[in-house]
């Protein structure tokens, strides 16, 4: 954690310091409104000036916002001053220095091609193509977004006529649908388990809430800590209940007892222990005997509870069924927000002035932590898109909507302490000290972590819009033109990833060589996001390499395709090297990680044999092509992902599928 900042006593016991904003933090109504640059002046800025605006100020005293909050404000603010900088920008490069701003010797983090050099910078600018704009809404990707987008999915790549060239004989088992293959039962998935509750403990419910505090809430906070820990003295107290509070406390039961810290699960054979599976199956049972009455109710609990339900079927890797669960819980989200006025235009300004810092949500008496719901939109909004990008399927309508917070907003305090006196009648202890502070931290790191990754997913979100909305329009290009567009989004998107990564807090800071391990869940999802954007956006190039039919000679290829291919690859192996620590970790992305190490292995494995072939035909050394085009450890970052797909095959039709088809095309490689 950062060193205590110097200043007065919040009122929350917390260390609390006069707050110097990196940007003008003091924006007037109306451009927070229009989220516009304000010039700030007093009592009229510019704008309004010029156009009759009702300027108007809101000054606020930072003094009254606790140190975790500060924290979490300043990096809101380098975020979002970064993303409104380079998202708004267009390409439009006015002198060489403009993206010459790295020192000779300076490495790049997104690449081994050095973009910001002179020749790439003199390039880009002085030759003809018209400018690329990159969209600024910030709005969710579509359905039609989404599904162009599954091009890059591994569904599409199995299509390419280089494995149908290569292995003719596997062509009926890549043309099924991966529904089709999600959507048949796993009789290995789980064994059958006890239809009676398992262990209610008050000890047992106790660890539980603590451990999913630990290793769940820190990847997706929408309860409310101290809620949830009243609801499990409650449930100490007086048994389960069929009521909404019971079923929301046994899934986090449920999800808890599956779960485990990242660095306790390096090696085989923790995550597949059979008694944790049947004892987490019992509590989900249970739970979901009571969650049907949430179904027809026109509540938030309603929404947590489907939520989670869908976090411990990706865990269990029943992805059908999440991502109806992620669909339930997105429409129960949706119609809570709606019947509660929260997409008003007076709650849209509220959203504004809460994101720029100058006020934290304005609450009504009685209304509970808005932070919460805001929360919860999120991680159902990423969460749905992430399967239903693999699924093509249907969402829930939460990304068509006009939702008006550009980021949900930290909580008000992290509470020092809890309800200090627990029923004497039982054991109880959720108030110690020790607890308290993990949970404060737990919260911090949370919030770190939810930020950065929401500030990730925009970029990529805007990437997928920027690509496929391209594409929709119908625009003809010639060679050079499409190369240089290409080249340019991947200057600006490399430039946006730089920048997330250098304001992200030091507790949230990845390792930038792939080989070396995060030791953090949250630090390695981190990174798997960063890799996704810079291999998305270099995508194209590879997919007219290794996608087209007949074949071209690689020499045929213009340099910034070949260049750009070869980044791809090479990003490729550095996906699975950095997922390599997670290939036994069990948790919500363990298919996402899985199925991302699968699709950058066939990309590898397509370019092999795209090399073998084009020597066959043409009398060139494979072994030259190979060393041109591919990074000399792609053989052993493919094996290493049939190992993963090994282990998790059992549980995992798509899975063990994935591992055979991935076994016969190596097979054929080498024959």
């Amino acid at each position: 954690m950062s060193q205590r900042l110097p200043g007065t006593q919040s009122p929350h016991g917390r260390s609390a310091t006069s707050y110097n904003r990196r940007r003008a933090n003091n924006a007037c109504l109306v451009c927070r409104s229009r989220k516009t640059k304000c010039d700030n002046q007093r009592p009229k800025c510019g704008f309004c000036v010029s156009n009759g605006g009702n300027c108007r100020y809101v000054d606020s005293d930072p003094s009254q916002l606790d140190r975790s909050t500060l924290t979490i404000l300043d990096r809101i603010s380098q975020l979002e001053t970064s993303l409104i900088i380079h998202i708004d920008s267009t390409y439009a490069y006015q002198t060489q220095g403009h993206l010459a701003t790295s020192s000779p010797n300076e490495s790049s983090l997104t690449g081994s091609v050095n973009w910001r050099s002179p020749a790439v910078s003199e390039m880009v600018q002085n030759k003809p193509g018209s400018p690329v704009s990159v969209p600024s809404d910030d709005a969710p990707p579509s359905a039609e977004v989404l599904l162009r987008a599954s091009d890059m999915s591994i569904e599409s790549i199995l299509k390419w006529s280089i494995f149908s060239e290569a292995a003719p004989h596997l062509v009926p088992a890549l043309d099924i649908p991966l529904i089709e293959v999600v959507g048949r039962p796993n009789p290995n998935n789980i064994d059958q388990p006890s239809s009676t509750l398992p262990d209610l403990s008050p000890d047992t419910i106790n660890r539980l809430v603590q451990n999913f505090l630990n290793n769940n809430h820190i990847k997706n906070p929408v309860l409310d800590v101290k809620a949830l820990w009243a609801d499990a003295r409650e449930f100490a107290e007086s048994g389960p209940q069929w009521d909404a509070r019971s079923c929301l406390l046994l899934v986090v039961c449920a999800i808890s007892t599956l779960s485990a810290s990242l660095t306790d699960e390096l090696s085989p054979g923790t995550s597949k222990q059979q008694g944790r599976l049947l004892t987490a199956e019992a509590y989900f049972l249970a739970s979901q005997r009571r969650i049907g009455m949430l179904c027809h109710e026109n509540s938030f609990i309603g929404a947590q509870c489907s939520f989670l339900s869908a976090v411990y079927l990706m865990s269990t890797f029943r992805i059908l069924a999440a991502w109806k669960c992620f669909v339930q819980a997105g429409s129960q989200c949706l119609a809570w927000l709606t019947s509660q006025s929260r997409m008003t235009r007076e709650n849209k300004l509220k959203a504004t002035i809460s994101f720029d810092g100058s006020t934290l949500w304005q609450q009504n008496e009685n209304e509970k932590a808005h932070h919460i719901e805001e929360s919860l939109y999120w991680s159902c909004l990423k969460s749905e898109i992430e399967v239903r990008f693999h699924l093509r399927l249907p969402g829930s309508g939460l990304g068509e909507v006009d939702y008006p917070h550009l980021y949900p907003s930290p909580p008000q305090d992290v509470p020092d302490t809890y309800d200090p006196t627990p029923s004497p009648a039982s054991s109880w202890s959720f108030s110690s000290p020790a607890q308290t502070h993990v949970d404060g931290q737990n919260i911090q790191l949370a919030w770190y972590f939810y930020l950065a990754e929401i500030a990730m997913k925009r970029i990529l979100n805007n990437l997928l819009v920027w690509r496929y909305d391209i594409r929709s329009g119908g625009e003809i290009l010639d060679r050079e033109s499409k190369d240089l567009r290409l080249q340019r989004s991947v200057v600006e998107f490399d430039r946006q990833i730089e920048d997330w990564y250098h304001t992200l807090p030091a507790q949230m800071k990845f390792p930038q060589h792939s080989d070396v391990p995060s030791n953090d869940i949250l630090r390695l999802i981190l990174r798997s996001h960063m890799n996704d954007v810079r291999e998305f956006v270099r995508f194209p190039a590879l997919e007219e390499i290794l996608a087209s039919k007949p074949h071209a000679l690689l020499k045929n290829f213009s340099p910034i395709q070949l260049r750009l291919t070869q980044e791809c690859l090479e990003i490729a192996v550095e996906s699975i090297e950095a997922n390599r620590e997670s290939f036994f970790h069990r948790h919500q992305g363990t298919w996402l990680m899985a199925r991302t190490c699968i699709k950058s292995s066939l990309v590898l494995l397509a370019m092999a044999m795209r090399c073998q072939a084009e020597a066959r035909s043409t009398g060139v050394m494979a072994t030259e092509l190979e060393e041109m085009m591919l990074p000399s450890r792609w053989r052993k970052v493919i094996e290493q992902t049939v190992e993963a797909l090994q282990y998790w095959s059992d549980e995992s039709n798509d899975l063990a599928r994935m591992n055979d088809l991935l076994r016969d095309l190596i097979h054929i490689y080498e024959s």
